[in-house]
């Protein structure tokens, strides 16, 4: 009972998870500005717990010193995007009070994935796509697996 009971909710969360998705359009895309958002806080605190799960002091210190510097980074890197509908992208990185201006290609597939070409400053995967979910870009990397710590959001 109880396998079936488990069985039964996880197809639940697996449906209620993909009817949140929807397709790209791109009358949402042309009409502002987004804004790259990467979360790595998460992350780093899921690498923390590891590192002293294993009791590794060594390894505690060099993360410590190493997220910092990361976070430090991050703080200091705005990245914003402004899709035009001829398919041009208009790639602005701002950081430590320099700021340079790129332009990319960018493409909705047939199932309503955005596909972003590479800049000098901005890379992803060729298989790497975005999905909208509630008014926000979602990051997908290879085999539909979502990063949850990438995404564009609207601001303007």
């Amino acid at each position: 009972m109880k396998k079936t009971l488990l069985t039964i909710l996880s197809c639940v969360v697996v449906l209620a998870s993909l009817t949140a998705q929807s397709k790209v359009r791109e009358k949402d895309l042309t009409d502002g500005t987004w804004k790259l958002v990467i979360d790595i806080e998460e992350e780093l605190d899921e690498a923390k717990k590891e590192v002293r799960e294993e009791d590794s002091f060594l390894g505690e210190m060099i993360l410590n010193s190493v997220s910092g510097l990361v976070s430090g980074i991050i703080e200091e890197l705005e990245i914003y995007m402004e899709f035009r509908p001829d398919g041009e992208v208009k790639v602005v990185v701002e950081a430590f009070g320099e700021r340079e201006v790129e332009y990319s290609e960018w493409h909705i597939d047939s199932k309503g994935r955005l596909y972003i070409s590479d800049t000098d400053r901005f890379k992803t995967d060729d298989d790497d796509y975005w999905l909208m979910e509630n008014g926000v870009l979602i990051s997908y990397e290879e085999r539909n697996e979502r990063n949850e710590n990438v995404y564009l959001v609207h601001i303007d």
